[in-house]
Order: structure tokens, then C-alpha cells, then sequence
């Protein structure tokens, strides 16, 4: 079945499926360097179904970036990838894919959306041959035919007098028209599954509200299965549809995002959730921290990894690693000493 087949029966309201359009198995990931192993991605499992939208959320360092630059193929030589690690698209594992199959994999059915579109965009070509090429390179299409789809595109983004911009050198836009332009060439192929690693970094608080709901309006419309990098739980308050959070290198709590809200039980998402500006706080109002450092990811603690910046810890968190254990309505929770649950 077709991307696009598959995309029609979504909107047209069909039964979702029960197997994951993408799927990680035990995904791991670490660097050697001269002090030992970096175990930046440690064991990580994770289900994102057609049409959903799942944010991942942790503080900067806690291996989001590289789970999903895991899942893209975009590592140094240098990584090393755990023997159990399997990432699957649609139930097929993608380390298993011929080269040819692979080489038409970024794009149509994997694409991605990078924090700065700056870096991201090559400064000495044209807007319109950025979004056009991906499309005449997978999709087989015609010079002409790939410029009038960069123009709507273009024009799905929001980006004004679309026929000028193609002619135009990234470093002549403005920072949100760059990151539009990004996210037209991640979609100019129609991919299935959508990556969006901090979309709104360096963009004032009225673009980033904008990014994000053209990302969220896309993603709806389009019918794809979209994984939004944070390290803000008040962007995926409003934008997502499951929440997963990660602390050094693993899943330490996951669920629907309103169940999280309403129930959130590890002490580190609760600890991010009051470090969040709130627009119920006064004016200048000092702003709560989470005290520490991250822990060392070539000499990690043996117990819980948030234990030595944990208030509420006890014996057993500094010996036993917690694992993600079910809980009520779909939440996944990995702590000894959760938060305790509201009364119903």
C-alpha cells in the first residue's frame, strides 16, 4: 500500500492500525572516547502510530537529538549502535534495507526538521532548488513540475509571495521564513513519519507559536506520524498527542499527553514541569531550578540517574535502576518514589 493510499484512509476516518508506523526496539547508542563509553541513548523503546504526534522531552544532554539522529542514520562513524537495536518502519527493520531502498528512504517516508535552519540550508543555492531537488531526485518529477510544487508548498508554510522567494539566498529571509523553508523541503516528498528536533530554537515566543502550529496543522492534514523534540513541556502541552520523557539516556516516564499532565509521577518530570514559565506568575518572578547536574554518561550511577538531584529520594533509588512499569491509562513510569496520584 501506497504512502499516499495510506494517508487517504486516515483522512477519510479509518480504523487506526494497531501496528506502529514506527517503532524502536531497545535502541542504544554510544561514543567512545578517552575517559570510556558516552552511553547517550541507553535502551530506549518507543511506538509512534500513523497520524499521532509524540513529543520527547528532557533537558539539553539527555540524548534527544541523538535518539533521532539514530532513527535517521545521521551518526558519526564513530557511534556504536547495541547489538538489540532495531528501528522499524512499518514493521520492517530498517538496518535490513538494500542500499537502493535506502537511498529512497530520507525523504519519501523519513524526514526531518532541524534546530537551525541556518546551518541546515545551504547558503549558495536557491530556496526553490533546495525544496525542488528532493522531489525530482525521489519522486522522478520534471524540472518545472518540482518548482510549482516548491511554490505551494511555499504557500502551504505560510510564506508570503512564494514565486519571488524561490529566487532568493536563505541569508535573505528572516529566521522564521528560513525554518518555513525547512519545513517545505521535509515535506516536499510526502514523507510518512516527520522529525522535528527543537523547531522553534532562536525564534522569538509569536514565530515559535506559529512553527508549531503549522507543524501540528500539517502533521493533521497530512495525515503523518510526527516526533517533536523539546526540551519544553509547555510546547507539547498544546501540541502533541503522547509525551515521553528522557533523563540521561533513557524513557523515565510516558503517556498520553493529558494523562501526563494530569498525573505526571516521576519526580524529574514533575521538577521540569515547575521550572516552566507560567503565565499565572507575577511579573519578574523568580523562576524554580532543578538543582545539580546531569549525571556523568561515562560513569553513571548504578541506581535511579536523577537520584543525586532528587529531593524526594530513598535507599533504594541510589542501588536499583527503576524500569518503566505500566500504569493506569497508558502511562509508563520509571520511579521508586513517585509523585503521589490525585484523588479521583
Amino acid at each position: 500500500m501506497t504512502s499516499s493510499v495510506r494517508r487517504k484512509e486516515h483522512l477519510a476516518g479509518a480504523a487506526p492500525t494497531t501496528t506502529p508506523l514506527l517503532e524502536l526496539q531497545q535502541l542504544e547508542t554510544s561514543f567512545p572516547t578517552p575517559r570510556g563509553l558516552v552511553r547517550a541513548v541507553d535502551g530506549i523503546s518507543l511506538k509512534v502510530h500513523a497520524g499521532e504526534c509524540v513529543g520527547i522531552v528532557g533537558e539539553s544532554g539527555s540524548g534527544k537529538s541523538v535518539l533521532v539522529r539514530t532513527v535517521m542514520n545521521l551518526l558519526p562513524p564513530t557511534a556504536v549502535l547495541g547489538a538489540q537495536s532495531r528501528v522499524l518502519l512499518d514493521g520492517e527493520d530498517l538496518a535490513s534495507l538494500s542500499p537502493q531502498r535506502r537511498k529512497h528512504l530520507w525523504g519519501p517516508e523519513l524526514a526531518m526538521v532541524f534546530q537551525d535552519p541556518m546551518t541546515s540550508l545551504n547558503p549558495v543555492r536557491r530556496v526553490g532548488d533546495q525544496i525542488a531537488d528532493p522531489q525530482r531526485f525521489h519522486l522522478g518529477r520534471s524540472r518545472k513540475e518540482a518548482r510549482e510544487s516548491a511554490v505551494e508548498l511555499l504557500t502551504q508554510v505560510g510564506i508570503s509571495e512564494p514565486q519571488r522567494r524561490l529566487d532568493q539566498y536563505p541569508h535573505e529571509l528572516s529566521g522564521g521564513m528560513r525554518q518555513r523553508v525547512m519545513i517545505a523541503i521535509a515535506l516536499a516528498c510526502e514523507p510518512r513519519v516527520l522529525i522535528a528536533d527543537e523547531p522553534t530554537t532562536a525564534l522569538d515566543v509569536t514565530v515559535q507559536r506559529q512553527i508549531l502550529e503549522l507543524l501540528r496543522g500539517l502533521q493533521r492534514d497530512r495525515g503523518m506520524a510526527m516526533v517533536l523534540i523539546t526540551h519544553d513541556l509547555g510546547v507539547v502541552a498544546g501540541h502533541t498527542d503522547r509525551v515521553a520523557v528522557m533523563y540521561a539516556g533513557r524513557l523515565v516516564e510516558s503517556a498520553p499527553t493529558r494523562v501526563l499532565f494530569g498525573e505526571m509521577g516521576h519526580r524529574y518530570t514533575e521538577a521540569l514541569f515547575r521550572s516552566t514559565p507560567r503565565v499565572e506568575q507575577p511579573t519578574h518572578s523568580r523562576l524554580e531550578v532543578i538543582a545539580g547536574r546531569p549525571p556523568d554518561l561515562v560513569a553513571l550511577p548504578a541506581g535511579c540517574r536523577f537520584a543525586p538531584r532528587c529531593t524526594h529520594a530513598v535507599e533504594r533509588c541510589a542501588t536499583d535502576l527503576p524500569q518503566l512499569e505500566p500504569q493506569a491509562h497508558e502511562h509508563l513510569l520509571a520511579c521508586h518514589n513517585p509523585v503521589a496520584r490525585k484523588a479521583s
